[in-house]
């Protein structure tokens, strides 16, 4: 055998059939020449499909990186250009289809934060694939893209023939001969679902680790152009939405007041109700933002549920406005007609609203007004119902008050009064005076501090003529505060003396400043700032406050009755659902209201309640004292009705502290 050629011929061919995928033959010519000199060839074939298919695929992921790569500079351009949002969505799977053979692409949106779906962008995905991720229950398990958008994670089914995610979906897959299923969650910068994206294979595949990173890529662009779009909504109709009850606001219930002026109705009446709140203050300090703007939307639920079709907006904080429109012809039927939604209003409200586990009560105050279409540009209705409103409130909150020409005049005459009143705190000009309690043996044990308002030019005013004004101002949480102190400073002065040392104060605490978040830490503060005995301390509440809600009452009652201080029910007897409470509350003692008293010896009636008043707090081991008692007759009647302790006229009036204090030097003997 003789040696090979040098120049021996080689050629690499591919050779295909119709039942298996095209082979790459390497082959090799060897020419030589056997022992009895004849010319022989040796061909050699090697089989190097493997080494030229990676080749190929390594190629075909260059070109498909390249493609991408334009597939995203020209997807930003579309950005830029402002182009239509479901015109570039539609265009994004038509790409995404072009870089991925026999592969769909399907993008789903998504209401209410990953709850529903709003949108479906999939153009060439088949009608029954399509029909299934339209009423796509959003579900981890339910199908690839609806556990990516559940679980906020890529998901990868190679075959949904056996995947458990597609048992109720395999039909719809068959019929679309869909055989494997990719999918990825389309999220914001903070991490919120906006929806997802899918690819649906016809072959059984995985991904490889560049489809991946490429699904990922995708899901992040999208949400760039969805992101976008809700950006637009937002500031187009940020300026006529309230954020939090997604009402309309003031400045759209002004524009559609100004259309209904430019064409007004003939004849037929136009209703307002202004609606505020009743201490949603105290709720929001109490209990904190987040439940405060949770009662606000249930509120405004309730309010459309009520109201429609009427327009209904949020005004700002927690003030609602609705617009009755196609009312009466005639004034009365007007007026009769917004009169009816009001107590339907009222009604609604008074349920207890559910937040987070807590029942909180809410009242509100309303304001009316009626006025006819040919009449609209002689007032500001709005303004006219809110003056209706702030008379409401001087009601004694949870009431309503339709608007009479009159009331601007008294409501500015309440707001000199309040500007008064805040110059009044500023310049010290309020002052505690104070009434004589005495037991049946006419001995003082205490007092009641009461405020007086010496006016420089008005002399000496009545807590009955401006004590309304304060709480509706807020105002009665500083004086309130400064009354405390003083009641403190002085319990503390008494108990410096022998004669004194026993001596009780009862304070009155309006329903406002009960709210405030900080109030035991405050009276805490004062007891510790005067270093007196809690137990000569007595703090009178009203009825209707402590009703309002229980709960809450027995948690700060409880926490301050620990350190000894005394609490009072001022009022009683005034309420309708006192009875059933009364015994959740760490009371110390009934006052009787001096409306029972003042006619207890002619009237029959209030003989019986003041007795039955009596009778229950000594069957529940309560102290009883009766206010308002100015002749012996009535002295006489509670006392032999087992009453002990009294306070009132026929003792003593109300005195400043100086005169009060030389009152008592002759009293305490």
């Amino acid at each position: 055998m003789t040696s090979a050629s040098k120049d021996t011929p080689q050629q690499l061919i591919h050779i295909a059939s119709g039942e298996s995928p095209v082979q790459w033959l390497e082959c090799r010519v060897d020419s030589f020449t056997n022992l009895t000199g004849e010319q022989r060839c040796l061909l050699l074939v090697h089989d190097v499909s493997q080494q030229h298919q990676s080749a190929f695929a390594y190629q075909q992921e260059q070109q498909r990186a390249l493609d991408y790569d334009r597939f995203k500079f020209a997807l930003l351009e579309l950005i830029l250009k402002a182009q239509d949002t479901e015109q570039i969505l539609v265009w994004i799977t038509r790409e995404i289809e072009a870089l991925h053979a026999d592969t769909y692409c399907a993008i789903v949106l998504t209401h209410d934060l990953g709850q529903r779906v709003q949108t479906v962008i999939a153009p060439s995905l088949p009608p029954a694939l399509l029909q299934t991720l339209r009423q796509l229950k959003l579900e981890a398990g339910n199908g690839s893209l609806a556990t990516a958008i559940a679980t906020r994670q890529r998901v990868i089914v190679d075959n949904v023939m056996t995947h458990p995610y597609w048992e109720h979906h395999r039909a719809a897959a068959l019929d679309a001969s869909v055989a494997s299923g990719w999918a990825e969650p389309i999220l914001n910068a903070s991490g919120e679902v906006l929806g997802g994206i899918a690819l649906y294979a016809r072959q059984v595949k995985l991904p490889s680790a560049a489809e991946q990173s490429m699904l990922g890529q995708v899901a992040r662009l999208v949400s760039i152009v969805v992101d976008r779009h809700l950006s637009q909504q937002s500031i187009q109709t940020l300026a006529y939405v309230e954020t939090v009850t997604g009402l309309p606001n003031r400045k759209k219930m002004y524009e559609v007041l100004q259309a209904m002026r430019s064409q007004p109705s003939a004849g037929e009446y136009i209703g307002l109700i202004y609606i505020d709140l009743d201490y949603f203050k105290w709720i929001n300090e109490a209990h904190g933002h987040s439940v405060g703007n949770a009662v606000l939307s249930q509120v405004a639920e309730r309010l459309q549920k009520i109201a429609q079709p009427h327009f209904i907006a949020c005004m700002g904080g927690d003030e609602f406005l609705i617009l009755l429109s196609g009312l009466a012809t005639q004034k009365d039927k007007a007026a009769q007609q917004v009169w009816a939604l009001q107590r339907k209003l009222a009604k609604t409200l008074q349920r207890p609203f559910i937040v987070a586990g807590q029942k909180l009560p809410v009242t509100a105050s309303m304001g009316l007004c009626t006025f006819s279409g040919l009449d609209m540009e002689d007032t500001d209705h709005v303004k006219a119902a809110d003056i209706a409103l702030h008379k409401a409130k001087q009601s004694g909150r949870n009431h309503a008050c339709m608007y009479e020409p009159g009331m601007q005049t008294e409501i500015a005459a309440q707001a000199r009064l309040e500007a008064e009143l805040r110059e009044a705190i500023a310049q010290q000009q309020l002052e505690a005076y104070y009434q004589v309690q005495v037991d049946h043996t006419g001995r003082p044990f205490g007092a009641e501090v009461l405020l007086r308002w010496q006016h420089p030019s008005r002399g000496l005013i009545s807590p009955i003529e401006f004590i309304a004004v304060a709480e509706s101002s807020g105002l009665i949480v500083e004086i309130g505060q400064w009354v405390l102190d003083q009641a403190c400073a002085q319990i503390s002065l008494w108990q410096r003396s022998q004669k004194t040392r026993e001596l009780s104060l009862s304070v009155n605490i309006s329903a406002r400043q009960f709210r405030q978040a900080n109030f035991t830490n405050m009276v805490k503060a004062c007891l510790q700032r005067h270093q007196i005995n809690p137990n000569a301390l007595r703090l009178e509440l009203t009825e209707s406050l402590l009703l309002e809600n229980v709960d809450d009452a027995v948690r700060i009652m409880t926490e301050l009755s620990q350190l000894g201080i005394q609490f009072s029910l001022d009022d009683f007897g005034t309420g309708y659902s006192s009875l059933q409470y009364l015994k959740k509350l760490p009371l110390y003692q009934l006052k009787i209201d001096r409306s029972f008293v003042s006619d207890i010896v002619t009237d029959s009636h209030d003989r019986t309640i003041v007795r039955t008043i009596i009778a229950m707090a000594q069957s529940m081991y309560l102290g009883v004292i009766a206010e308002g008692v100015e002749t012996p007759e009535q002295l006489e009647l509670l006392f032999n009705n087992g009453c002990r302790r009294y306070q009132g006229y026929l003792f003593g009036k109300p005195m400043p502290i100086t005169a009060f204090n030389a009152w008592l030097q002759e009293a305490l003997v």
